[in-house]
């Protein structure tokens, strides 16, 4: 089924179409989110309905941290070189 890209103020839009929608059980205002699929597409998927910030904002520390044992490291990441005022 094909479909187009529209433009609606500052944002781009994808037309869905009804029978398809339908089919999909998405109801206007359903949460989707798109996913990358690999190879170059994307695919639009129901939504989890909860960013990730809303995920964690109820969670406790312990929580946060359960399946951790002490001493374990999360790793580094390299930041680059410093542009400014950083003092490393």
């Amino acid at each position: 089924m094909t479909t187009r890209i529209v433009r609606v103020g500052n944002t781009l839009t994808v037309e869905i179409p009804e029978e398809l929608a339908t089919e999909a059980a998405l109801p206007v205002g359903e949460p989707v989110e798109w996913v990358r699929n690999g190879s170059g597409g994307i695919a639009l998927v129901k939504s989890s309905g909860q960013s990730l910030a809303d995920q964690i904002a109820g969670m406790t520390l312990e929580e946060l941290l359960e399946g951790l044992e002490e001493g374990d490291s999360l790793g580094e990441y390299d930041w680059g070189s410093p542009r400014g005022a950083e003092v490393w």
